[in-house]
């Protein structure tokens, strides 16, 4: 797809008519159309040529090595431009495939001033670097203006090509799990995430030592920026972090059954009723399915959840019936409750979704921790 700028390109100026014998002559405002298009299409011709040939050619571009996304099977190419840098305000710029991307820098760390004490002892913040779509807010509107199952079938979930603020909380949540313990419950543990998006929650996981992490998505492209995300943080640090996590497709409504793990994490996933309800489905799998173990000292997984968005009717505890009937349980046997707290996270940027530009901003961020008293 090619712009001409045909205002400065008076092509009827280089277009003369003769008379022939015996010959009708046309109309000049036709003929003048017609050969304005042709010469269009000609200019767009040569033009994408010089540009692919000059593309290939440029010295300025450096070729990462092509990308195999696991779970879709296609080679992602990565053309990236800048600087490797961790510093958070310098964000570089790539293409997977021919999607534009960038990247985004996230500090996690804990403000807990119990649990930081001196600060001597052992550095309790990190930082991932995530990449997200560059221009996301055609997707996502588009997403906005067709019905439900159009958006189901057709478009699919465009809100995990960029960042949010409850995978920041759902992070820090797990970094305060990790340094609380005596023994982290995250490190060498299985952790699997619920809609991954651009894997901040996931990075998080591996920096902590976990020793495998299933982050499932069900968006193709999301997969695709994690998987890339998760190579290139691995190469910063000099560690094959893409051997300890996994980006795996996984559709919420299928039955297929969801996999074992030790900690689930669903972070900023609940965008309408329908995919609330069916994440308080499998998060009633998970935590049941374990009483049916021959093993008796197996335990369900520790949970964390969070919503930055709070979306009217997702509120699954009370709208799922089989996890109404599951806190009435713990409440009578005197066991930790599944409920709803809040944090506020100060200051976060991030994409503006329906605009290019970041925005910043505080927010209140709905959360769920369960199962890590020991």
């Amino acid at each position: 797809n090619f712009r001409i700028n045909t205002e400065s390109f008076d092509i009827t100026s280089h277009i003369t008519t003769t008379s022939r014998p015996h010959v009708t002559r046309r109309c000049p405002a036709r003929m003048a159309a017609f050969y304005f298009a042709l010469a269009l299409a000609l200019i767009a011709l040569i033009s994408a040529g010089l540009l692919v040939s000059s593309f290939n050619s440029s010295p300025y571009l450096k070729r990462s090595p092509p990308h195999k996304c696991i779970t879709h099977q296609l080679a992602l190419h990565a053309t990236i431009d800048g600087s490797t840098s961790n510093d958070a305000t310098t964000r570089e710029r790539a293409k997977l495939g021919r999607v534009p991307i960038i990247s985004r820098t996230i500090h996690i760390d804990i403000d807990d001033p119990a649990i930081l004490g001196d600060g001597k002892e052992q550095n309790k913040s990190l930082d991932v670097t995530v990449w997200e779509m560059a221009s996301p807010s055609e997707m996502i509107q588009n997403w906005w203006s067709v019905d439900q199952s159009e958006r189901t079938s057709g478009i699919g979930d465009p809100f995990g090509v960029v960042m949010w603020p409850g995978s920041i909380v759902a992070s820090k949540m797990l970094m305060k799990q990790h340094f609380t313990n005596l023994q982290s419950p995250v490190a060498n543990a299985t952790v699997l995430i619920l809609g991954a998006g651009t894997g901040v929650e996931a990075q998080t996981a591996a920096l902590l030592g976990a020793r495998r992490v299933i982050a499932t998505d069900i968006n193709q492209l999301t997969l695709g920026l994690l998987e890339y995300g998760v190579k290139r943080m691995g190469e910063v640090i000099d560690k094959p972090m893409n051997a300890v996590v996994e980006a795996k497709y996984f559709d919420l409504f299928s039955s297929e059954d969801l996999p074992r793990c030790d900690i689930l994490v669903a972070a900023d996933v609940l965008y309408n009723s329908e995919l609330a309800t069916q994440v308080g489905i499998r998060l009633h799998e998970v935590m049941t399915r374990t009483l049916g173990d021959e093993d008796s000292t197996s335990k369900p997984p520790k949970i964390i959840i969070t919503d930055s968005q709070k979306f009217h009717g997702t509120d699954f505890l009370m709208e799922v019936q089989e996890l109404v009937e599951l806190n009435k349980l713990f409440r009578e046997h005197g066991a930790e409750e599944l409920r709803w707290e809040t944090q506020t996270l100060k200051n976060v940027t991030g994409s503006g979704v329906l605009i290019d530009e970041d925005q910043s901003y505080d927010v209140d961020v709905k959360t769920i921790c369960w199962g890590w008293s020991a």
